[in-house]
């Protein structure tokens, strides 16, 4: 008997975790308008009909009807609709590991048109709200993810960030159960036995971020997940994410959103 195996598959496999945060079959008008819109999630979104379209400082991009468009989480656009708009949309993460989704690199969105009858197909299993829906839906879901990265895996320096990462799991795995506000990159060092100036400089020489910036990014994401997905008070946000009262993580908060936790959390359910 002879076996082949292939040594990376399982970890890869056993790593990728998608996350579903929303769904849903939207009709929206004029009132669908959202500027400067910053997500924690990434939206899928197929254009059924409408005028509605994204705006960042490249321009302004027109939604067209019969396609899918990939908003990575993190970008910035603004949302509009000048009549009518009619899509079906999931919000979702993908970790690769730890803190690092598979669509991290990615700061545009990308569309791709949507294959005949896919649409249909999601929607009549959405509908039917059975356990072989939920699987058919998940694998559509795949298919069309695969597609995007797919699109996107051969820019520069693409992969080059994943094996970064990939080196960094320790700090990862660390960050991934210790993260706080109070946390210091001196106390991550002192925990993993490594000279801070050491671990700093490898971090950035191997994934392009700053130690102690990318544990503000990291905090950043968790803060607007628990804005939009819980109904948590704010102080509570602010207590279990280390921080020492409600006033510094505002500051925080809306030192890099430029709006508060509450009109965050006021503006964000945009679907």
């Amino acid at each position: 008997m002879n076996i082949t195996r292939f040594s990376s598959l399982e970890d890869a496999w056993n790593s990728l975790e998608l996350t579903l945060f929303d769904h849903g079959l939207f009709h929206g008008d004029r009132t669908w308008n959202y500027p400067n819109m910053v997500s924690p999630f990434h939206r899928l979104y197929f254009i059924i009909d409408g005028e509605a379209s994204l705006t960042n400082q490249k321009g302004r991009f027109e939604f067209s009807p019969g396609y899918i468009y990939l908003i990575p989480a993190g970008s910035c656009y603004s949302y509009a609709c000048s009549s009518v708009i009619h899509k079906f949309y999931l919000h979702f993460n993908l970790e690769l590991l730890p803190g690092v989704d598979l669509f991290g690199p990615l700061k545009e969105f990308r569309a791709l048109p949507c294959p005949a009858g896919l649409l249909d197909s999601l929607l009549l299993e959405a509908q039917r709200e059975s356990l072989s829906g939920v699987l058919h839906i998940k694998s559509l879901v795949w298919d069309v993810i695969h597609r995007f990265f797919q699109e996107t895996m051969d820019e520069t320096g693409y992969l080059n960030y994943f094996n970064g990462f990939y080196r960094q799991q320790q700090v990862l795995g660390y960050l991934s159960t210790h993260l706080s506000a109070s946390l210091r990159v001196q106390d991550l060092a002192d925990a993993l036995g490594i000279p801070s100036h050491l671990l700093s400089r490898s971090f950035r020489q191997d994934t392009g971020y700053g130690l102690k910036e990318y544990m503000e990014d990291l905090l950043l994401q968790k803060a607007r997940h628990l804005l939009l997905h819980t109904t948590m008070p704010i102080c509570q946000i602010s207590e279990l994410l280390g921080f020492s009262d409600p006033l510094y993580f505002s500051r925080f908060f809306k030192k890099q959103e430029e709006m508060s936790p509450r009109e965050y959390r006021k503006a964000g359910f945009l679907a």
